[in-house]
């Protein structure tokens, strides 16, 4: 957390610049279980803002001795400019906290002295509005390390909220959150400017959906077929730019219209063969088939049952 430049003093900090939203999981099921039952609070398991539930830090396992968890390091020493001349070789974690907030922070502390069992900041209140934690304050960040160490019921981000049914609140950085949201509304944006491209023609749409390996239905309208592409983008506008920009989307064309006229044989999801009976193997397979300069023969074969499928 430190380094010398030029035998100069690099000082450093407990401290983060950031704020960080600490917000409900409201899709999980453990929020009923803190409330009256009925089916009223079922479809609002917030209904009522007097909900209240209290975290602090957690007792270890027999197996590690029982006794609060220890959450702050006193061990490794970073120097911070506010404190130099009363710790010129540093301070630990917990020295820090100890000198911002004026308490004892030992953990092995009798029960009725214990800061973490005792004292009000030694613990977070949290309701279904949830709280807002800078990190920048010496208070907020050990409530934030306080959060933290609920590994079962606080989520330590956004994009993990549901991997545990039993994640009740998660620590959203809104910073990184509205990055991912520029992030998606640039991929989204790129997405209906290549949709805009790709249904400038009918032929082009429907190259698309045959890229996806689908036959098209002989009843498809013109609505029809943009529908269907404008499903794949809601469902993922990423995966639909994979797609269309990966370098053998022409090839996976011309593999399903192959299909079609029976020049190829898919057998299964994966399995393709020639109509002779010929194993190419999965999608990659016969694309690097048809790709070989030997079995261009092949491939102009297939081509010319194609395009006779497609003049008639």
């Amino acid at each position: 957390m430190e380094t010398a430049i030029k035998n100069e003093v690099v000082y450093g900090t407990f401290l983060q610049d950031r704020i960080v939203a600490v917000k409900p999981v409201e899709s999980q099921g453990k929020w009923n279980t803190l409330l009256a039952s009925s089916s009223e609070n079922k479809n609002n398991p917030f209904l009522y803002n007097k909900v209240k539930r209290s975290y602090d830090v957690p007792l270890n396992s027999e197996s590690l001795g029982g006794g609060v968890k220890t959450i702050l390091d006193d061990q490794k020493r970073v120097k911070i400019a506010k404190y130099a001349e009363k710790y010129p070789l540093g301070m630990t974690q917990k020295e820090f906290f100890e000198n911002e907030l004026n308490v004892t922070l030992n953990t092995a502390a009798k029960s009725n002295e214990n800061f973490w069992r005792v004292d009000r900041n030694g613990r977070v209140i949290l309701t279904k509005e949830g709280i807002k934690l800078n990190l920048n304050l010496p208070l907020d960040m050990l409530k934030y390390l306080i959060l933290l160490s609920n590994e079962r019921t606080i989520c330590p981000s956004y994009d993990n909220r549901n991997d545990k049914a039993t994640y009740e609140f998660m620590l959203v950085d809104e910073s990184k959150v509205t990055v991912k949201k520029l992030e998606q509304a640039s991929i989204k944006s790129k997405a209906y400017i290549k949709f805009a491209e790709i249904t400038q023609s009918k032929k082009s749409t429907v190259a698309f959906i045959k890229s996806l390996g689908r036959t098209i239905p002989a009843t498809a309208t013109d609505d029809w077929l943009k529908n269907e592409i404008l499903t794949v983008i809601e469902n993922s506008p990423s995966a639909f730019l994979d797609t269309v920009n990966h370098p053998q989307y022409q090839e996976k064309i011309f593999v399903q219209e192959a299909i079609e006229v029976g020049a190829i044989i898919r057998k299964g999801d994966k399995r393709y063969t020639l109509d002779n009976g010929v194993e190419l193997g999965d999608l990659t397979d016969t694309i690097g088939f048809l790709l070989n300069p030997e079995n261009q023969e092949t491939k102009l074969r297939i081509k010319a049952k194609v395009d006779l499928a497609t003049r008639k």
